[in-house]
């Protein structure tokens, strides 16, 4: 099962900052096409400990049930083998995200902004809103945030439905 996969945090560090969302959406095999509805787990409705608790299982299940979907990855990666180490709730590795069946459009979208990895967010539509979620965290505008992510959501979405629909094409331009 494919997902759309993102986090929101109040920083970059994992170890002083804290992921305050985790957000999935199952999308279909072949158009990228949402099913479902946005799930997003908040720390605010709970703890930081307690919505990794409720999310770790798809990581560590068959990896082919929850295949991740998202733009620079590695920034997940990195805070979920961190937090999940923090709360001992289990031990990645590198390994882990090596054999992780997931793609990360960033390198996609790097190509296609001519290799300039400056911009390449753009793109797809994302907004600098993102930079300002941790001062709606500390401010407690949670609507803020939720609206971010589901707008965030919906672009990234678009973007992948339409890397799905005109990338196979290339193949046959790669094979000449």
């Amino acid at each position: 099962m494919t997902y759309y996969f993102d986090m929101e945090t109040t920083g970059f560090d994992p170890s002083e900052d804290k992921i305050i969302t985790i957000q999935f959406q199952k999308l279909h095999r072949y158009t990228g096409e949402p099913i479902g509805d946005l799930e997003i787990l908040k720390e605010w409705e709970s703890s930081e400990k307690d919505i990794l608790t409720e999310f770790l299982p798809n990581l560590i299940e068959e990896k082919w049930d929850f295949i991740m979907v998202g733009n620079n990855l590695l920034f997940e990666f990195m805070f979920l083998t961190y937090k999940a180490r923090e709360y001992d709730l289990y031990e990645f590795d590198i390994s882990h995200w090596h054999d992780r069946v997931s793609l990360d459009i960033k390198h996609i979208l790097v190509m296609i902004n001519k290799g300039n990895f400056k911009g390449y967010p753009k793109l797809i539509g994302k907004t600098d809103i993102g930079a300002k979620v941790p001062e709606f965290y500390n401010d407690e505008r949670w609507s803020e945030i939720v609206k971010y992510i589901q707008d965030e959501a919906e672009v990234f979405i678009k973007a992948f439905k339409v890397l799905k629909r005109v990338m196979p094409p290339l193949k046959e331009e790669l094979q000449k």
